[in-house]
């Protein structure tokens, strides 16, 4: 039977091969499973059916114990945190007391709406009434300005849901039509730059007391020589002109600096404050996700270039509440 369409999921044993495994093949949180990180992510579940996310099977073999939110991704960013606080009660009911999260893309703006709305955390993700506490935010990709590209938010919900059947050893294809219950395009409304809801949580401060860390890609590394034979070419001066030429050259600058990850330009990943800043030369899911080339020429197990960033941070903070022994490294 097909898992449900949202809720907190954890993989459905402790192994690191079971962290692995497609998001069909993950179990509903029980009290006897409670995750210290968390990720929040409408791509957290858009993998190949022979394979799940890497990720998690790389924080299970640092020790830690994970989960995912599951949400109808194409719904408004508030109707998806509402649900978040709602799952994170029940969770806390059932004995979680501390959590960190890594959020891909969206998922970002879904905790942080969250961790700042006044019937949600309002700001306060140390003591809160009900809650989990929050000890670190690492935000992959998050487009804290909005995106550009938020209108091809139901490509992408589709690709999920697709992708969820062909992970589904039963066969049931009946989750395929959540994608037609996924909302109407509202996220991707939300995510617009100019929309009200970016200008809403732009205006938000920072909940006290909680690290941020920010992960953002950039797939293009603009050579300077580049811009140098351009302004140097007899061809393009004698056809624009050399005012044109370099009101052209400045144009190709600042398309390369906001092309960013592919999806989200790096101004609106670095909008928010914070002194632990990385950037790397991948596209937006190449950041938390391998791909199936990475399989095939064995890049895989190197792992996406946000792995190392958050697994340093996780054991910071571990280190910083209570000295313990290194994590297992079991397989």
């Amino acid at each position: 039977m097909a898992p449900p369409q949202s809720g907190i999921f954890v993989p459905a044993g402790t192994s690191p091969r079971e962290a692995s495994m497609p998001p069909a093949d993950w179990s509903p949180l029980t009290a006897s499973a409670r995750p210290n990180a968390w990720s929040s992510s409408s791509t957290a579940s858009t993998r190949p059916a022979t394979s799940g996310p890497n990720w998690p099977r790389r924080l299970v073999r640092a020790g830690y114990k994970v989960a995912r939110f599951e949400y109808p991704n194409d719904q408004r960013i508030r109707t998806s945190a509402a649900l978040l606080l709602d799952h994170l009660r029940a969770a806390h009911g059932q004995g979680l007391d501390e959590i960190a999260i890594v959020a891909h893309s969206m998922g970002g703006l879904v905790f942080f709406d969250a961790m700042t709305r006044e019937d949600g955390y309002a700001g306060d993700v140390v003591t809160p009434e009900g809650l989990p506490r929050i000890t670190r935010l690492v935000a992959v990709g998050t487009p804290w300005n909005g995106s550009s590209w938020a209108q091809l938010q139901a490509v992408g919900e589709m690709h999920e849901q697709v992708t969820r059947v062909l992970g589904d050893a039963s066969g049931d294809i009946r989750p395929m039509l959540h994608y037609r219950r996924d909302g109407s395009g509202q996220a991707g409304d939300d995510l617009l730059p100019t929309s009200a809801f970016i200008t809403d949580i732009r205006a938000r401060a920072w909940p006290e007391h909680l690290p941020l860390t920010i992960i953002a890609g950039r797939i293009t590394n603009p050579d300077p020589a580049t811009y140098e034979s351009l302004a140097e070419s007899t061809i393009l001066r004698e056809l624009l002109g050399p005012d044109d030429l370099e009101a052209f050259i400045a144009d190709l600058r600042a398309a390369s600096e906001d092309l960013g990850d592919g999806v989200v330009s790096l101004d609106s990943a670095f909008a928010r404050e914070t002194d632990d800043k990385h950037v790397f030369a991948v596209n937006h899911r190449a950041l938390l996700h391998d791909s199936p080339i990475d399989f095939l020429t064995g890049r895989a197990e190197a792992g996406p270039p946000a792995i190392p960033i958050i697994l340093e941070r996780l054991e910071l903070d571990a280190a910083r509440r209570t000295p313990s022994d290194p994590p297992q490294q079991d397989d």
